[in-house]
This record gives C-alpha cells, structure tokens and sequence, in this order.
C-alpha cells in the first residue's frame, strides 16, 4: 500500500525587483547654520531684519573674487574706533609728508652734488691753465738769466721775469689748494645725497606701517556691519537698538544673529551596525514626514562618516533634499528608508520556502508527486521575500513552508498554488 502524500502548499516563483531596505528615524537640519557674532564689543546703532526674512549672501566671479557683498544685517558703533581710524588716517597723511619733504631733499642733494662737480671740474680746469702759465714764465725766466750774464739784458729784467714766475706759482698752489676743498665739498655733497636717500627709505617705511595700521584699523571698522555670509533665512535675532555686543568668544557673548540656508536641507539619520557596509553614496532614500500629512520626499543619500559612532555604533548618514518651497523645516521629525539593494527581474519566492542548514541553503520543489530537494544561492532578503541567485528555473512549483519533517523524495500533493508574493 502506498504511503499517504503530504499534503504542501507551493507557490511559482515571481520575477520582479527586489529591494534590501533599512528605515530609521531621520532629523531634518539646515544645509548651512551661522551664529553671527560681533568682532569687536560695540553698540547696536541698527539692525534691517528680523527673524523670518530672507537675506542674500555675497556674490562672486568665476576667478572667486567678490563681485557683491553679503546683505547687510545690522550697523555697530564704536566711537573709540573711530577716533582711532582718524588717527591713523591723520598720521598717514603726516607720514605722506615726510615723504614728499625727504624725496624733496634728495632732489636738492642731487643738485648739490652736480654744483660741487661742476666746481671741482672748474678748480681742475685752472691748476691745468695755472700750470701752463708757471711753465711759461719759468722758461722764460731762464732764458733771461742768460741773457743777463751776457749783459744782452738789465738785470732788472730778470727781476720781473721772476716776479711773474712767481705769481704763476702762486696761483698753481692757490688752484691746487681750491681743488682740494671743492673735492672735499664734491665727497660731502654725496654723503649727504646717500643720506637723504636712507632718510627717505626710513620715511617711506614708517608711511607703509602707517597704511597698515591704517588698514587694520579699516579692516576692524568693517566689522562693525555685520553681513550676511550666505543666502538663507533669519532664525534668531538677539540685536536691539542701543544693546552692547560682546566680542564673540567672551563668556556672556551672543550671537546678534543666527542664519540658515533651507533649499537644499540635510537630513540626517543614523543607520545601525548591520546595515551600514551596505550603505553607499547615491543609494536612494525616501522622506516621510508625518507633520506634513505623511509626504514623502524623494532622494539620495549623499555623505556618510564612514565611522560608527562608538556608542550607538551606527553610521551617521545625510540625504540632502531641494527644498525651493520651504516645505521642509529644521527640527522637522521624519522617517528614512534607504534602498541598501536592488535587483531588478530577480527571482523570488517566500522566504518561509528556504531551508538552511550549517552552509548549506535548499528549497523543496514538488515534481511528479515527490518533494525534490534543490541547493540554491540566496541574494536579497527582503521582508517575507527573497531573491533566489542560482539553483531554480523560475517555472517549478515551490513548497512554501516545507517544515522539518519533509524530506528528499517525499510523496507530496500540492495544494492552493498561488504566487509567492
């Protein structure tokens, strides 16, 4: 007598894309938060808005540099500052001065040493004429002792002839003496020209560290408007006509302002241990937001830490999502599911249908009446479906939930075939 045949529930398996999902709690932020601060302690003299405006930040060229500046969001004063930009403005002008007065001196210096060539140039000139002229009568004067100790001349003749001769040498050594003080005036000039030039290097240096206290000065009064560093919305207002501002930094210091940019936003959620090595930059993420009547939001994850936070020992995620309508708000609560996996026209039947054992992964098919063991590689799991990789055609009939006492060759009789879903 034949054993009775088990009865078994089986089911074809289904072509149809698969998904490994992860959802967990997700929070939404601003893409970008300042806390606007006061640089130096000032008063507020004005502020131009308040919490809910939209501001714009600077703008900039393609090289980067700043073709318009940042929304103004409220004016400080400082009146010990500006008495110092005064200052320092008077002080470079006074420093302007100097240099003007020193390039001034070289000038004059130039002018001098040029003088003093000139003269030493003209000094040479005449030792050359005296000299000629002392050869001359020098020569002159001998021929005339000649002549006298041939009683051709008086002697009184010779008298005057060595008179001039004399007067010549005297002028020689008055043009030698002369030359020497014009060299000496010539050497004196030039020192002085190389010293009016130093001066002038020494002014011009004390100008520059002007101009850069100056700058410094410019440059701390700048901070005084306080500006918008990117297009955004306002969050928080703390300024007031007339409220001191603490330098940012300082224990009772607060911020004047607080802007976010809302369009994109970050969502953030933390994904746990198992499912973050299967989490990956564009894998696709959905947004349900229940505040906004369940809407859900498409997108992809953008960054992740890559680390586990070692005490959740979850991976911090982050989804940016447009946000053009303002739809999304920071500190709006949200769930996030994240697509881990997809297959596309996988192979699928209920995960109820799989056996494991140790390594080994089997379904039982029904053929012929008997339960046929089949060794199969498992891909996606998700929910009550997985993907079956290898070991099934796709057109058998696969007992749904095969038990432990259902074994290779088995009589069976397959009832309520349906689809694996």
């Amino acid at each position: 007598m034949e054993p009775p045949r088990k009865r078994v529930a089986v089911a074809r398996p289904q072509r149809e894309t698969i998904r490994r999902t992860v959802t967990e709690p997700g929070q939404i932020e601003a893409f970008n938060q300042a806390r606007l601060f006061a640089k130096i302690p000032a008063y507020v003299e004005k502020y131009y808005v308040d919490i809910g405006d939209i501001v714009t930040g600077p703008r900039f060229d393609e090289s980067g540099a700043t073709v318009e500046r940042g929304q103004l969001l409220a004016k400080l004063f400082a009146p010990e500052l500006d008495r110092q930009l005064r200052q320092k403005k008077a002080l470079v002008a006074q420093a302007e001065a100097d240099v003007q007065q020193a390039q001034a001196a070289i000038k004059v210096a130039h002018a001098n040493v040029a003088s003093a060539e000139a003269r030493l140039n003209e000094a040479l000139a005449a030792i050359d004429r005296y000299q000629a002229d002392f050869e001359r009568w020098d020569s002159e004067y001998k021929r005339v002792l000649q002549l006298v100790s041939k009683a051709a001349v008086t002697p009184k003749l010779g008298d005057e002839t060595k008179a001039q001769m004399s007067a010549a040498d005297a002028a020689r050594n008055e043009a030698r003496a002369k030359t020497e003080s014009f060299r000496a005036a010539e050497t004196a000039s030039r020192a002085q020209l190389e010293k009016s030039v130093a001066d002038e290097a020494a002014i011009r240096a004390r100008y520059q560290s002007a101009k850069a206290d100056e700058a410094s000065t410019e440059a701390m009064v700048d901070y005084l408007s306080i500006e918008a560093p990117f297009d955004g919305t306002i969050s928080e207002r703390n300024a007031d006509i007339g409220f001191f501002a603490q330098a940012g930094g300082a224990d009772q210091a607060q911020p004047l302002f607080t802007i976010v940019r809302i369009d994109p936003v970050r969502v953030f959620v933390d994904v746990p241990e198992m499912d973050a090595p299967l989490v990956d930059v564009d894998d696709g993420a959905m947004v349900h937001v229940q505040s906004l009547a369940g809407e859900t939001f498409a997108g992809k994850v953008t960054r992740t830490s890559w680390t586990l936070e070692p005490t959740t020992r979850t991976l911090r995620t982050e989804v940016d999502l447009p946000n053009a309508e303002g739809k999304l708000r920071p500190g709006m609560y949200s769930q996030v599911t994240i697509i881990l996996a997809e297959h596309e026209n996988a192979c699928i039947v209920p995960a109820s249908a799989v056996v494991s054992q140790q390594d080994r992964t089997w379904c039982f098919v029904a053929e012929d009446g008997k339960a046929a063991r089949k060794a199969v590689t498992l891909g996606i799991k998700s929910g009550g479906l997985v993907e079956i990789v290898s070991g099934l055609r796709g057109d058998e009939l696969v007992v749904q939930d095969p038990g432990a006492s259902l074994s290779d060759g088995q009589a069976v009789e397959p009832v309520a075939v349906s689809t694996a879903k």
